[in-house]
C-alpha cells in the first residue's frame, strides 16, 4: 500500500519537475539571430523566453513582426505565437512572405530543430510547410543549458582527412 501511495506522489512530482526544468531552461534564452534565406531576411531577439522576429521580403519590401514565447527542449525550439503583424505592404504579384504569414496565421505552434554549425552559426530544420534547412548567425545562448553547457558543432572533417 505504501508503494502505491509513494508512486501516486512521485509521478506528479516528476512531471512537475520536468515542466519546471523546461520553463527555467526556456527562460535562459539571450540571443540575436540573423537569417537570410531565399530573398527573405529574419532578425530575431530572444530574452527570457520572449522572442520577436522582424521578417522582411527583400524583393517586395513586405515586412512582418512575429512575437512568440519560446519553449526549448533538447534540440527543439517550439514557438507559441502570440501575434503576427504586417508592418509594411509589399509590391508585386508574388509575395512569398505575405502568403506564408497569412497561411501560418492559423498555427499557434511553430517548431524547429537546431544544431550548431560552427562558432557563430546554427542550422534550423523545419518540416512544415515543407522540409527545409536554414542557416543563421547567432549571438548568445539559445537557452539556459546552451549558456551553461554550449553544444559543440560536429566535427565536419572526413575520416580520410584526419
Amino acid at each position: 500500500m505504501k508503494r502505491i501511495h509513494l508512486a501516486l506522489w512521485l509521478l506528479p512530482l516528476a512531471a512537475l519537475l520536468t515542466v519546471g526544468f523546461v520553463i527555467v531552461n526556456s527562460l535562459g534564452c539571450n540571443y540575436e539571430l540573423r537569417i537570410n534565406h531565399r530573398n527573405l531576411s529574419y532578425y530575431g531577439v530572444c530574452r527570457f523566453g520572449d522572442v520577436t522576429f522582424l521578417e522582411s521580403d527583400q524583393q517586395t519590401g513586405s515586412q512582418w513582426s512575429v512575437s512568440a514565447y519560446q519553449i526549448s527542449i533538447a534540440n527543439q525550439l517550439i514557438f507559441l505565437v502570440r501575434e503576427r503583424r504586417q508592418l509594411r505592404d509589399g509590391a508585386g504579384s508574388v509575395q512569398l512572405l505575405d502568403d506564408y504569414n497569412h497561411t501560418q496565421n492559423q498555427y499557434l505552434l511553430v517548431n524547429y530543430a537546431w544544431m550548431p554549425v560552427d562558432d557563430g552559426r546554427i542550422a534550423l530544420f523545419q518540416t512544415s510547410p515543407h522540409h527545409d534547412v536554414w542557416l543563421g548567425k547567432r549571438d548568445g545562448p539559445i537557452d539556459l543549458m546552451d549558456a551553461l553547457f554550449p553544444r559543440q558543432p560536429p566535427d565536419w572533417r572526413t575520416k580520410a582527412a584526419q
